[in-house]
């Protein structure tokens, strides 16, 4: 084991580390720089209906996966997709919308501008539609959409500290929180 002669040679004292000491006699350093805002999806109308409902354009789904298989291999269009995160004002922060498109807010704005239809691929399909379900389960479980959304934006200790919004764009996060929101929903969890 090897001990250091001088204090200058120790960890702490190094010139490596010279910050430290800078640092105790700045102490405006010690603040912190204000978090930048996310970008968002602005002006848009916030949509009433469930968000599967708005993401198939009101086809009644009737418990049938494979009518969700084959949409979801055709891939969903933006502009539903857009419907769908317009019907949450938590849906609608910018981070959201590049995890299910996989662009930016801004490329976002722009694809909407042009008029195009532009087609999700699968994974981003089936990312989007997790989402929808998983707020449109959590609004029947708690009730209200506002106490639902609220709760996804929450660390939960069954999730080990991880927040149920986080988990969801995962497939075997979704199948958790899924199968959690069932368990509040049959009564296993009060």
């Amino acid at each position: 084991m090897r001990i250091p002669l001088l204090e200058s040679h120790t960890p702490a004292y190094s010139p490596r580390h010279y910050w430290r000491d800078d640092r105790a006699r700045c102490p405006s350093e010690d603040i912190a720089m204000p978090a930048a805002k996310a970008p968002r999806l602005t002006g848009l109308k916030k949509l009433e209906g469930k968000p599967v409902e708005l993401l198939l354009r009101g086809q009644d789904t009737g418990d049938d996966p494979m009518l969700i298989l084959r949409c979801t291999t055709e891939g969903f269009e933006l502009h539903d997709v857009i419907n769908m995160l317009a019907s949450s004002e938590l849906y609608q922060r910018g981070d959201l919308v590049k995890r299910i498109t996989g662009r930016s807010v801004r490329t976002v704005r722009r694809l909407l501008k042009e008029g195009t239809s532009v087609r999700l691929d699968t994974p981003q399909s089936i990312i989007a539609y997790q989402y929808a379900a998983a707020l449109e389960l959590a609004t029947e479980v708690f009730a209200r959409q506002a106490k639902a959304e609220s709760w996804l934006q929450q660390s939960a200790t069954y999730f080990y500290g991880h927040v149920p919004l986080d988990l969801v764009g995962h497939a075997l996060g979704f199948r958790m929180v899924e199968e959690y929101l069932n368990q509040i929903k049959y009564g296993v969890y009060q």
